[in-house]
């Protein structure tokens, strides 16, 4: 495949005077929707470059965060995140160690404990010199009634396509107004979590972002997103994300991992099982990501291609709001 096609000539040069060397050759590497991934051979070895795409609603210094995250953490003794290498100093893009792994398409008990593990010593480290100056993890949600703010963002960024509309007006909306009311006086007044409860967090964190080594041990990757958050949050995303396919044995074996990671917080435990409702109300939007307003022109159309893609998307969003799904999801962590 031309190189140019995987990395246009502009970035390339960027890149090699970031490195101080010649990029040999350039292979596709594991992009995901909000990022491209490639793997750039140098005299020095193999390198992973990720660029990030300039979109003009997200000002979120990614690279930046991502930088710092990897830098913070391997400092830290944390061998099981890539090693930055270089970064663009317009954020556009980063260089990083590359990882020679597999995708975690199926995962082991002993994989999940690696990922518990993982997450239970960056916790520690929420004390660690330079932790303070990290920001807010991306989507942070420190209240019932920023999680709220978010699902009604959320809601706004939709296409006006019949079938979500339809979703949201008998599903959805009922379902939320559900929640509003058991969350009344939390939403009358908010309380933030206190400081002392907040945890560093890699936000988006999952087996979707994880590579398996040749010895069975976990890489994980993407911290973009990398900051401070309510832990609730990370468990329940963990939990609720669709890639993870979490058997409630799983389930019930992380969540636990995580309230015994954070013996301090007492309501650990209940606080995941009040929350996890609005957590899924939230997820089964983000599901419906291929149908947010296009950032720059309005709405698209729905073409036939579509349809199928919107069809088994919301047949996932309504399966995180009927009754079976939530009374699993809420058996798992009992």
């Amino acid at each position: 495949m031309n190189d140019n096609l995987i990395l246009e000539p502009g970035l390339r040069a960027r890149v090699e005077r970031c490195l101080g060397e010649t990029i040999q050759s350039v292979s596709p590497g594991c992009s995901g929707a909000n990022s491209l991934v490639c793997r750039i051979e140098t005299a020095s070895g193999p390198l992973a470059l990720k660029s990030y795409p300039v979109l003009s609603a997200d000002d979120r210094p990614r690279a930046q965060t991502e930088w710092a995250a990897l830098h913070f953490l391997r400092s830290q003794g944390l061998t099981a995140v890539p090693a930055p290498v270089a970064k663009d100093p317009l954020g556009n893009f980063l260089v990083m160690e590359w990882v020679d792994g597999a995708p975690v398409d199926r995962h082991s008990k002993d994989e999940l404990i690696q990922a518990a593990d993982f997450l239970t010593a960056v916790f520690a480290l929420s004390d660690a010199a330079g932790a303070e100056g990290f920001p807010p993890a991306s989507g942070a949600c420190l209240s019932v009634a920023e999680i709220i703010r978010q699902i009604e963002d959320r809601i706004s960024m939709l296409e006006p396509v019949d079938l979500i509309t339809k979703f949201l007006e008998q599903q959805f909306f009922p379902a939320l107004d559900a929640a509003k009311t058991q969350f009344r006086d939390a939403l009358d007044h908010p309380e933030v979590l206190a400081r002392s409860l907040r945890r560093l967090i890699p936000a988006d964190f999952g087996f979707h972002n994880a590579l398996r080594r040749s010895d069975g041990s976990l890489v994980f990757i993407d911290f973009d997103y990398f900051g401070w958050d309510d832990p609730v949050k990370l468990t329940a995303d963990f939990i609720l994300h669709p890639a993870m396919d979490l058997s409630k044995a799983d389930t019930r074996t992380f969540a636990a991992r995580m309230q015994a990671a954070l013996p301090g917080d007492r309501d650990f435990a209940g606080r995941l099982r009040r929350r996890l409702p609005l957590y899924a109300l939230r997820w089964s939007l983000i599901i419906l990501n291929p149908f947010r307003l296009a950032r720059n022109f309005g709405p698209r159309v729905v073409s036939s291609a579509r349809e199928g893609l919107l069809e088994a998307r919301l047949r996932k969003a309504k399966s995180m709001l009927s009754p079976p799904a939530t009374g699993d999801t809420h058996a798992k962590i009992t």
